[in-house]
This record gives structure tokens, C-alpha cells and sequence, in this order.
């Protein structure tokens, strides 16, 4: 990339020495692939200073039927953050294919199920410890058309 057209000032913020950073995070593992994990502006900061990227437990936590989208925040200051997740529920998969009579209780309970598994697989810095169900969709980002970008 040579730079953002008309823009210097954008552009010596993003190119350095020659090369382009996007922000992304990721690794390369053995064969050479290439993957994104978060993104560096959206990092959860711990009070010891450990960094949690929300998408790497996102993309986790998306493989789950149950739920239709979620996102992961950091909730308090200091040594008092928490790792929460807000979780729109797959209504429509939950009443098809798990319990079509399921309260908002039993909801609830299934998927903080799921997230304790996936606590399992996470450091214990990086644990869920708060869940919270949304039943409106989050609110997205739009272009000048007002069309969907994310």
C-alpha cells in the first residue's frame, strides 16, 4: 500500500519503515498460515497487565449453537474487572433442536453450561465470569447508504 489518498497524516500512522500495520494480532503457525486473533485496539487490560483479546473467546464462543451472537467486555476497573459476555440466544435453534418450552431460566442455564466448558480450555485470566442474556440485537455499524459493514 502507498498510503490513504490525500490523507499524510493517516498514512505515516499506519506505515512504518516501509511496512503497513493494519492493528491486526495474530501468529503464523508452522506451515506459514497467517492468523488474526484480535485486533490491537480491542484489548481488555487486566490490573496484573495481562491482555485479553475479546475475539479470540468470540470466535470460540460463536462455534455454540445456542447462541446467535455475542460479545465479550470487560466489566469494572482494576482488580475489579470482570471477563463478561452478552449473548443474544439462538431462540429459534434452542426451540427446534433443544427444549421447545425452554424458560429464560433454563436459557440462561444451558449456555453459562457451554461457557463453563470453554473456561476449561481458556488460562484462567481469560475466563468468562459473567454472563448476560440480550434479547435485542447489538447495534452495527453503517456506511453512508446506511448499509450493514459488520
Amino acid at each position: 500500500m502507498l498510503g490513504y489518498y490525500e490523507n499524510e497524516e493517516a498514512t505515516n500512522d499506519v506505515i512504518k519503515d516501509g511496512w503497513f500495520h493494519s492493528g491486526d494480532i495474530g501468529y503464523m503457525d508452522k506451515d506459514g498460515f497467517i492468523y488474526i486473533t484480535g485486533i490491537s485496539k480491542n484489548v481488555i487490560v487486566t490490573a496484573n497487565g495481562k491482555n485479553i483479546y475479546p475475539e479470540e473467546i468470540e470466535l470460540l464462543l460463536s462455534k455454540v449453537p445456542l447462541i446467535s451472537e455475542c460479545m465479550v467486555y470487560g466489566k469494572g476497573e482494576n482488580e475489579d474487572l470482570t471477563i463478561a459476555v452478552k449473548v443474544i440466544p439462538n431462540y429459534e435453534y434452542i426451540k427446534e433442536n433443544v427444549k421447545a418450552d425452554a424458560t429464560e431460566e433454563d436459557i440462561y442455564n444451558m449456555i453459562w453450561e457451554e461457557i463453563k466448558t470453554i473456561n476449561h480450555s481458556l488460562t484462567s485470566y481469560k475466563a468468562i465470569k459473567l454472563l448476560e442474556i440480550k434479547k435485542d440485537e447489538f447495534e452495527k455499524n453503517y456506511n453512508n447508504e446506511n448499509k450493514k459493514i459488520c
